[in-house]
């Protein structure tokens, strides 16, 4: 995907064409418009609802396009945005409130995206005119308005959202999606409650995928058995079969799916060759199941545990996750016992993994805030991590060097884009 800036707040002109290998990572002084330029995509994404930003970012033209057939151009032109070019269907301030349905629904939507750089801007003038317009205009005197604006605007958005897919917008080290546009502490202490509970549904919800498997497996085994005409063909492969098997329990046992089963008594006798191996590959049929949820709980525990000092996650269906000790054995330590930023990171990365579907375009702005040194520096390593196995596109603002790491092929810097304009 590429995006394009035209007179952003009256100075800038942008081309950034997002990293091939899925990790786009923005830097710019203060004020270049590393914020706004998420802002953009994600209000895009929430179509209808998102315009209301647009009349509020000073620019004259901002397109995203994802191929040559595939894009979106918003023009702005004395407070109408037309988009695609077709100005016949150019919108205003006055028809865009049928998009929301209600005057209270819009002036929250466009008084919450009054940003900080926008408030040094406007005048006091142009919100008394639109708190004018509010009074004048009712819902009743647009029903039978504009009702090509309404459907083309509506469609055009709508498909490309569409197209866009699904975005998820992290603030602070929050994320947001389009359910809530605010987390506050009084969250962040719910959602490290229900922590355990969700952990014990995912747990229980594979094992019954497990279970029911397994039963089909063994309920088909003797006639199989019957018409099986393969076999383990040699002790070496026996040898290897049991190897391998011995690790995947090792893995279901780590996160309480299974115990570890003993092996030991397994040997290979050429008369039950074909016996083991149906034996072998159903086992291998039934890990599977656990395969890619096994991954993703090795990859989270992995992350938190190397940023956690004394303690360390674990995971147990009883229990569904819980901290223990390191220094004294058998000691657990409450989830609410962790610091604020422990919770959320441990939050964060839950639902990067756990609820972020694959092929999301993920929007990050400054994750340095609230980080400790250390952490960022482990943070594009662990993200690149994530956007590998969850197939994410993802773009970071930052002003961190230490969060840039060694990614710096990476990076878009904003002011050098800048200075390539002057010259």
């Amino acid at each position: 995907m590429k995006i394009v800036f035209k007179g952003l707040f009256g100075r800038f002109d942008y081309g950034i064409e997002l990293k091939k290998d899925g990790l786009t990572i923005i830097t710019g002084p203060n004020g270049f418009g590393k914020s706004t330029i998420l802002n953009c995509v994600y209000q895009l994404y929430k179509q209808v609802e998102g315009l209301p930003y647009f009349f509020t970012l000073d620019f004259e033209e901002v397109i995203f396009l994802i191929s040559d057939e595939k894009k979106l151009k918003i023009t702005k032109k004395t407070g109408t945005l037309i988009i695609n070019d077709k100005t016949n269907f150019a919108i205003n301030l006055k028809n865009i409130k049928k998009y929301l349905g209600n005057a209270p629904s819009f002036t929250r939507n466009y008084l919450k995206n009054l940003d900080k750089n926008y408030l040094d801007r406007v005048t006091t003038d142009k919100i008394i005119d639109y708190m004018s317009f509010l009074d004048e205009y009712s819902e009743e005197k647009f029903i039978h308005k504009k009702q090509n604006h309404i459907t083309f605007v509506r469609n055009t958005l709508k498909e490309f959202s569409k197209e866009l897919g699904k975005v998820f917008y992290i603030r602070e080290q929050r994320l947001v999606s389009e359910e809530f546009d605010r987390f506050d502490e009084s969250r962040l202490k719910d959602e490290i409650k229900e922590l355990p509970k969700k952990f014990k549904l995912l747990l229980d919800k594979n094992s019954s995928e497990y279970s029911s498997k397994s039963n089909e497996l063994d309920s088909s085994y003797p006639i199989r058995l019957f018409n099986n005409k393969e076999a383990i063909a040699s002790q070496d492969e026996f040898n290897q079969k049991i190897g391998l098997m011995t690790k995947k329990f090792q893995k279901l046992n780590k996160f309480d799916l299974s115990r570890i089963q003993d092996l030991s008594n397994l040997e290979f006798k050429e008369e039950f060759a074909k016996a083991l191996k149906i034996y072998f590959d159903d086992f291998d049929v039934k890990y599977q199941i656990y395969e890619n949820f096994i991954n993703q709980l090795e990859l989270f525990t992995d992350i938190i545990n190397d940023k956690l000092n004394f303690k360390e996650i674990a995971i147990s269906r009883e229990e569904g996750i819980f901290i223990k000790d390191t220094d004294f054995k058998g000691k657990q330590i409450s989830l609410s016992q962790l610091s604020s930023g422990e919770k959320q990171e441990i939050i964060l990365f839950y639902k990067l993994l756990f609820e972020t579907p694959e092929n999301t375009l993920l929007l990050i702005d400054e994750p340095e805030i609230s980080l400790h040194i250390a952490w960022q520096k482990k943070f594009m390593d662990d993200l690149y991590k994530i956007i590998k196995f969850k197939k994410l596109n993802v773009i970071v603002a930052t002003h961190s060097p230490q969060i840039i790491n060694n990614h710096w092929e990476n990076q878009i810097d904003l002011g050098e884009l800048y200075g390539q304009q002057l010259d």
